[in-house]
């Protein structure tokens, strides 16, 4: 159980204080905090921003749980009720749009969409801000550690998610080796549940539209004790209860369809982590597979330029 001297502290309204409160909860395992309890926090910490304007009921929607229970679990974090703790953290007048500048003034729209596409593009760049923000957590450090040390890595996503994965496995493997998009031609993952037990990671890019076969993936992979690392967007909530390794991008923009732009951005930046934690053999790696690339003829050498590798001069 937590000490009530670990609880947070203070003023209880300092946004950092009980942000680093509920991230040291969730890294350990003796907070007492039941399954829908660290369901609730890894909520509330991934969702910041919007918590002073959420309602008992929108929340509890989010979740998939009882507004009671969300309720309950604000009590515990010490506060009297939802009120309390939505008061304590709204932020001052205006400090949701510090940093914009005046970028909108300077893009020329389309005049007939233009206050559509101005709110479409804040809201794209809030949710590329919020995806480098992922990588200043201690679960981001634990997300690359689990997929650059294992030997193995599958990747995986189904539907429009596809896409996304196969264009994070191929580029991942420049990177380091073992690693594979599942394509799954059995319809059973074998390919991938057949690893459980070796020196093997499941990462799994998946949306809340075409979750149905991620979540089975995801509870099969759980149950097998195989490390998952889930990168979907932030309706996605159901992917706390299969690992604690899930990197959520904000995906409504307010366009015809949701944006995977977020989703794209955490997929890159795990890639530069990774490379960064292979340091020593992300140069070789590279070569190798360039020259693989000669061989087959996949590379047009009159576009093809030399890059310089994350950590080398």
């Amino acid at each position: 159980m937590v000490a009530d001297s670990d609880k947070p502290s203070g003023k209880r309204g300092q946004e950092m204080d009980l942000n680093t409160f509920l991230e040291r909860g969730l890294a350990s395992e003796d907070t007492g905090w039941s399954r829908s309890g660290r369901m609730i926090a890894s909520h509330f910490r991934d969702n910041w921003d919007r918590l002073p304007y959420e309602t008992g009921a929108s929340l509890a929607a989010a979740l998939g749980l009882s507004e009671m229970t969300v309720i309950r679990f604000i009590r515990q974090l010490g506060y009297a009720n939802l009120k309390d703790f939505k008061e304590a953290l709204k932020p001052a007048a205006g400090a949701e749009a510090a940093g914009m500048g005046n970028v909108f003034k300077r893009l020329q729209l389309d005049p007939l969409n233009e206050q559509t596409l101005e709110k479409s593009l804040q809201r794209e760049l809030e949710a590329v801000t919020e995806a480098y923000k992922l990588t200043t957590l201690p679960r981001w450090r634990y997300c690359v550690e689990a997929i650059a040390d294992p030997q193995f890595v599958s990747v995986v996503g189904f539907q429009a998610s596809r896409g996304l994965a196969i264009d994070f496995a191929s580029r991942l493997q420049y990177v380091r080796p073992k690693v594979r998009f599942a394509e799954d031609h059995a319809g059973v993952s074998a390919e991938i549940l057949d690893m459980s037990g070796d020196s093997h990671c499941l990462v799994l890019v998946d949306t809340h539209s075409y979750a149905r076969k991620g979540v089975l993936l995801a509870e099969k992979a759980r149950d097998a004790g195989m490390p998952l690392v889930i990168v979907t967007d932030k309706f996605s909530n159901w992917a706390y209860e299969y690992t604690e390794l899930v990197l959520q991008g904000e995906t409504y923009v307010e366009t015809f369809w949701d944006s995977s732009a977020s989703l794209t951005v955490i997929l890159n930046l795990l890639i530069n982590s990774i490379a960064r934690r292979h340091s020593k053999t992300v140069e070789a790696r590279t070569d190798s597979m360039k020259e693989r690339g000669r061989h087959f003829g996949e590379f047009d050498q009159r576009t093809s330029l030399q890059r310089t590798v994350p950590g080398r001069e």
